[in-house]
């Protein structure tokens, strides 16, 4: 397992760092911003644990926006916080995994019918120049960063903020699992925008149902998978080690 100060993910890192800067009016706004690109990139793997320290070091800060940070992102189900181990990066059981996307799943489906219906002509041509960009991209960091802006764009019409920052905050929880699923190359978000197109938000949603009941099955077995090997390992592993 990598730690923040790992020769073979420090680049990366500081490249997220170097990148963040000028980009937020506060302190606290970057560092939350850099660690949750982090989670959802793999750069901090699930259960890896987020020293304090070398946070504050990597971002040139001291300990307290660290640790207001990592309460938010707690709130957030991206981090738990230990008593006697500080901050880890949080692992989803296969149930939160279904919640999240039963939840997802009736939010997403909500807020898609009321795009549909306000959708102008303008702001599905601006989207289309999003799908399109995405499927040129390789870059995962830089595609993570603009498939973000492509969903908060799609649902910010003709939904509140509110509706808007919990699509976000659930998308953001399951996007370390779905980032070693997706392909930068993917017609996916041209395929929704085709269904967006026609003018039919039952339509519309009926498919994004169906895509995201598809991909919260292969985010189970992934997840069934990696713990059923790791239960191998520790079967394998002599006594003592």
């Amino acid at each position: 397992m990598t730690t923040v100060d790992s020769s073979s993910q420090r680049q990366t890192i500081e490249q997220l760092v170097a990148v963040s800067q000028g980009q937020f009016r506060t302190t606290e706004e970057r560092v939350a911003s850099v660690i949750r690109s982090a989670i959802a990139a793999g750069i901090f793997e699930r259960g890896e644990h987020l020293s304090q320290d070398r946070l504050a070091k990597l971002f040139e800060v001291s300990r307290m926006p660290i640790r207001s940070v990592l309460r938010q992102l707690e709130s957030e189900g991206l981090v738990e916080l230990h008593a006697h181990r500080g901050a880890t990066v949080r692992a989803l059981s296969l149930e939160e995994i279904s919640d999240l996307y039963e939840m997802r799943i009736l939010i997403e489906a909500f807020a898609l019918r009321k795009t549909v219906a306000a959708i102008e002509p303008g702001q599905l041509e601006a989207l289309k120049e999003l799908a399109g960009d995405l499927q040129q991209m390789a870059a995962r960091e830089g595609w993570l960063a603009a498939r973000r802006t492509f969903y908060r764009t799609l649902y910010s019409i003709g939904n509140t903020p509110r509706v808007v920052s919990t699509i976000m905050q659930f998308r953001a929880e399951v996007t370390r699992y779905t980032t070693e699923l997706a392909n930068p190359g993917t017609h996916t978000h041209r395929d929704l925008l085709d269904r967006v197109e026609l003018g039919d938000p039952d339509l519309a949603a009926a498919w994004l149902e169906s895509h995201l009941r598809e991909v919260a099955q292969e985010l189970r077995k992934q997840v069934a998978d990696r713990r059923l090997n790791q239960e191998e390992r520790a079967t394998a592993e002599p006594p003592g080690q």
